[in-house]
C-alpha cells in the first residue's frame, strides 16, 4: 500500500526568523509544498536556543491544513445522519434524567473532587465518556463537556448574557464573527451564527442556523438545548469570491451540532456547563495520524473558551450593574458614605 510521504527542510535562518518547507506526496504523485516563516518565538519552536519542535501537536496540526486542501469535498450521507440522530436521542434522553432528578443535574456532582477545582476558578473541559471522537459510518461524532463557576452571579445574571444573542459576536470573539436574532418567542428562538476559525494560512468558516430552546426548571436551575437547522461552510472565507458551499457538501468541518447548557445558582455563585457535540467528516485513512490530534484538541479548547469567554462577559455585566447601583444610591443619598471601610 503506498504511503503518504512528508519531508521537511530549513532552507534560510535570519537572526528573527526560520524558513521550513514542507512537501507531502500523496498516492499517485501529487506533490503540495510550502514554506512557513516562524520567528524564534513563534510557538512551533522550543526557545532562541534551537529549532526542535515544541510539540508532535503543533507539526500534526500544520501538516493537516496543508493537506486539507487536496482532500476532496464530500457529501453528508444518510447512514451518517442515522447515526447522528440516534446518538442526539440517547443525549437528549440523558439529559431529561438529569432535569427529572433520575440523575444529577450538573455533570460536576457525579465527581466532587472535580466539582471542587471548579468551584475555585478551574475550567474543566473532558471527552463525555472518556474518549472523543466517536467514530460513526462515515463521520465522526465530537462529545465534549466543560464546567466553569461564576462568583457572585445569579441565575438570572447568566441567563440575560447567555440570551443576548446579538452580541455574542462581542463575548466570544473571535470564534464568532457575527450573531443574529433570526426569530424569537418566548423560550425559543432561532439564532444564526458565523463562526471562523483560523489556524496558519487556513481559515474555516462555518454558517449555522440554529434553534434554541430554554428551560427554568425552578428558581435555582435552567437549562437550553441547541440545535443546528442548517449548516453552510463557506469557501474562500474572507476574499472577493466568498460563497457559501450547499448544505451538507464541502470539506465537512462541522455538519451538525447540539448543546446542552446547564445552569445552578448554588454555592454564592453560578455554575455554568457546556455539552457539546458536533458532527464532522470521517478521517480518511491516509490522514488519520495528522487529522486525530486535531481531531481531539481542537473541540477541547472551543468548550474551554466558550466558558471562559462566558465567566467574563457575565462578571463583566454585574460589575457594570453594580456600579450604576450604587451610582443611583449615592446620587439619592441611600449609599452609606462609609460603607466598605473597615470597622474601627
Amino acid at each position: 500500500m503506498e504511503l503518504l510521504q512528508v519531508s521537511t527542510a530549513i532552507t534560510g535562518k535570519t537572526t528573527k526568523s526560520t524558513f521550513l518547507n514542507v512537501a507531502i506526496r500523496w498516492p499517485g504523485g501529487a506533490v503540495a509544498r510550502t514554506t512557513s516563516t516562524a520567528g524564534r518565538q513563534s510557538p512551533l519552536f522550543h526557545s532562541p536556543e534551537g529549532l526542535e519542535p515544541k510539540s508532535p501537536l503543533k507539526i500534526a496540526i500544520l501538516l493537516f491544513l496543508l493537506a486539507a486542501p487536496v482532500m476532496k469535498a464530500t457529501e453528508l450521507r444518510p447512514e451518517t445522519i442515522q447515526a447522528w440522530d440516534a446518538y442526539v436521542r440517547q443525549a437528549q434522553a440523558r439529559t431529561e434524567q438529569r432535569v427529572t432528578g433520575r440523575a444529577p443535574f450538573l455533570w460536576l456532582d457525579e465527581t466532587p473532587e472535580l466539582r471542587e477545582r471548579v468551584r475555585v476558578g478551574e475550567v474543566v473541559a473532558e471527552p463525555e465518556g472518556g474518549e472523543s471522537p466517536h467514530a460513526v459510518a462515515h463521520g465522526l461524532i465530537h462529545h465534549w463537556i466543560g464546567a466553569v463557576f461564576v462568583p457572585n452571579a445569579k441565575l438570572d445574571d447568566v441567563m440575560s448574557v447567555l440570551n443576548e444573542y446579538e452580541r455574542y459576536k462581542d463575548f466570544y470573539r473571535p470564534l464568532v464573527v457575527d450573531s443574529r436574532l433570526i426569530e424569537g418567542a418566548p423560550n425559543r428562538e432561532s439564532v444564526r451564527l458565523l463562526m471562523v476559525q483560523k489556524a496558519y494560512s487556513v481559515t474555516a468558516a462555518v454558517e449555522a442556523d440554529d434553534e434554541i430552546q430554554t428551560i427554568r426548571v425552578n428558581a435555582d436551575r435552567a437549562y437550553s438545548l441547541s440545535a443546528s437547522l442548517c449548516v453552510h461552510e463557506i469557501a474562500d472565507y474572507g476574499k472577493s469570491n466568498e460563497h457559501a458551499l450547499p448544505e451538507d457538501h464541502g470539506p465537512g468541518y462541522v455538519w451538525r451540532t447540539f448543546t446542552v447548557t446547564r445552569l445552578e445558582q448554588r454555592d454564592g455563585g453560578t455554575y455554568v456547563e457546556i455539552e457539546m457535540i458536533a458532527l464532522s467528516r470521517g478521517i480518511p485513512w491516509g490522514f488519520r495520524w495528522l487529522m486525530q490530534p486535531l481531531a481531539e484538541h481542537l473541540p477541547r479548547n472551543t468548550v474551554a473558551a466558550m466558558l471562559e469567554d462566558t465567566r467574563e462577559a457575565v462578571g463583566q455585566e454585574v460589575s457594570v450593574r453594580s456600579g450604576a447601583t450604587r451610582a443611583i444610591l449615592d446620587a439619592s443619598g441611600a449609599w452609606p458614605k462609609d460603607r466598605g471601610k473597615a470597622s474601627r
